[in-house]
């Protein structure tokens, strides 16, 4: 395993230089990067970044709005030693105001606007000792000899690599500490996994897998939309862009997918035919979103849904046909199936508790067809958070000198060595009869065919269910309400469910725009509920 990321970049860069690292929108047309002029102007940065006095070990909060010379300058970054924190501005200004502070950054990266709410708000105030533009670390590099190399860090396996903050959709995000190794690991899981080749041409959804394509020696288009904010993106410039660069890979949460097959199918116009493979992860795609997807797609495309989580990166696979084969199974209550673990990890599924694990013993194991919470061991697999003890001593377990990751999510290993997912622990309803998880009872009602998705929460210990109704439908809710029950009423649980509620369009995640704010619904279905008994 190649461990030092920086070398990987210089690798390819040696091997291939004039070819494009990045393609990337301007005002008119299109540009390009090679990846000799990514490695130049990754060696420029580093000359300026060091002209302005920072050394390795430092860590650097990334606060400026993305552009095609962010790439570059994270590369910098790594090359000296200093570790990017990457937080998702779309988190909100409290919480991006503790991320930032928990992070104990020595520098701020931004620009006027970021730098403007650094002062107003305090962020970083007892940590951080330089506060720098990107203009600014450009401009320090010409103050420099254009033949004095930059130093390159020394490689230290567990040396830090990246703190890429969790999405934050069931409370303050946590900062992810990678190290050089862990990230190498997930990237030779990812090659070997898809079998991804230096002949591919990805199109990321989010800017951090363009990371990964640069290192991977793949080729980066980066659509004309809207960062981070999947939800916004404009499905005509992302369907172009696959059809003007015959792009062979898209990697994109399930709400672009559900963007794009929607205007393709409305327009009846797609030219997908270059795909070889669609990986959508962030949430489990809904069955009727991945059969939509599925017909704007050749019989050659695959489509594959990943388990992951920002600590450990993939987990286990799926294309989306063994979903359809297995349709009826998650329409009876059995949850999703999220395929077989990837090779390069361990998955395991122990007893659900609630309380820390602090070494691993064998009899934590469940059996087969039992649900319990989902674990991941592996050299990709992160060891901690950065200043959060409890949420380590509850999500790491030790075993021997490896850690195993706890992911907070709930299901089983059927007979055939199959994944299936259940839900979040966090969001498993207790009743006053017994326990019902969450992706088990929702996909019972998901199989409407009015039916967007559903969410399932508890009021008072008694299950409730809310509804998102497909677009632009107008139906009677009472008489979907006795759908919805005449659906579940041979399934021991779901028939249990008597208060339904309707919402045109849940909250989700800032990051992917696609997980299920479920504390949100609780809190709204107890105040609703509260309201239609004093009415």
């Amino acid at each position: 395993m190649e461990i030092d990321l920086f070398h990987r970049l210089e690798q390819n860069a040696a091997r291939h230089p004039d070819k494009a690292a990045f393609i990337f929108p301007k005002s008119v047309g299109w540009d390009v990067l090679t990846y000799q002029q990514v490695l130049d102007s990754t060696n420029r940065f580093a000359r300026g970044l060091q002209a302005c006095s920072l050394t390795p070990n430092m860590r650097a909060a990334m606060m400026t709005p993305p552009s095609i010379e962010f790439f570059p300058f994270t590369f910098a970054l790594l090359k000296l030693g200093i570790t990017p924190v990457i937080v998702d501005p779309a988190i909100g200004l409290k919480k991006l105001g503790v991320c930032i502070n928990e992070s104990k950054p020595d520098i701020f990266i931004g620009n006027t606007l970021t730098h403007t709410l650094r002062i107003l708000f305090g962020w970083g105030k007892e940590t951080i000792k330089h506060n720098l533009t990107i203009e600014k670390v450009k401009n320090s590099a010409l103050s420099l000899p254009k033949d004095q190399p930059s130093k390159i860090a020394p490689l230290i396996p567990n040396s830090p690599a990246a703190i890429i903050f969790t999405s934050g959709s069931t409370g303050i995000p946590k900062g992810v500490l990678y190290t050089q190794e862990n990230f190498s690991a997930q990237l030779d899981i990812l090659q070997q996994t898809f079998n991804i080749t230096p002949a591919e041409i990805d199109l990321p959804a989010f800017p951090l897998y363009a990371i990964i394509d640069a290192l991977l020696g793949v080729t980066s288009v980066i659509p004309d939309v809207t960062f981070p904010v999947p939800g916004k993106t404009n499905p005509q410039k992302v369907l172009d862009a696959i059809s003007k660069f015959r792009v062979t890979n898209m990697f994109a949460s399930p709400v672009v997918l559900d963007i794009l097959s929607s205007f393709a199918l409305s327009e009846e116009k797609a030219d997908l035919s270059s795909l070889k493979r669609v990986i959508t992860a962030g949430a489990p795609a809904p069955i009727q979103l991945q059969e939509n997807f599925r017909k704007i797609l050749s019989d050659d495309t695959d489509l594959f849904g990943i388990y992951g989580a920002t600590e450990a990166l993939p987990i286990a696979k799926v294309e989306n046909r063994e979903i359809f084969a297995l349709k009826e199974k998650t329409a009876q209550g059995a949850g999703i199936c999220l395929g077989t673990p990837v090779d390069g990890v361990i998955v395991r599924v122990i007893e659900i508790t609630d309380e820390p694990i602090e070494h691993w013993h064998d009899s934590l194991e469940a059996q087969p067809n039992v649900i319990g919470e989902i674990t991941v061991q592996g050299a990709a697999v992160t060891r901690l958070y950065i200043q959060r003890e409890d949420a380590n001593r509850l999500a790491k377990i030790q075993h021997g000198k490896e850690i195993i990751h706890r992911m907070g999510d709930v299901g089983y290993f059927d007979e055939a060595g199959r994944l299936w997912y259940c839900g979040r622990k966090s969001h498993r309803v207790s009743t006053r009869a017994d326990v019902m998880f969450t992706e088990q009872i929702e996909n019972i009602f998901n199989a409407h065919a009015l039916v967007y998705r559903t969410a399932l929460v508890a009021v008072h210990k008694e299950p409730v269910l809310w509804i998102e109704l497909k677009k632009n439908v107008h139906a009677d809710h009472k008489k979907i309400e006795n759908d919805l029950i005449k659906m579940a009423s041979q399934h021991p649980q779901a028939s249990k469910i008597k208060t339904f509620l309707f919402m045109k369009k849940f909250p989700t995640d800032v990051r992917h725009n696609s997980k299920i704010v479920r504390e949100e619904l609780t809190m709204l279905a107890k105040n609703t509920l509260a309201e239609k008994r004093h009415t």
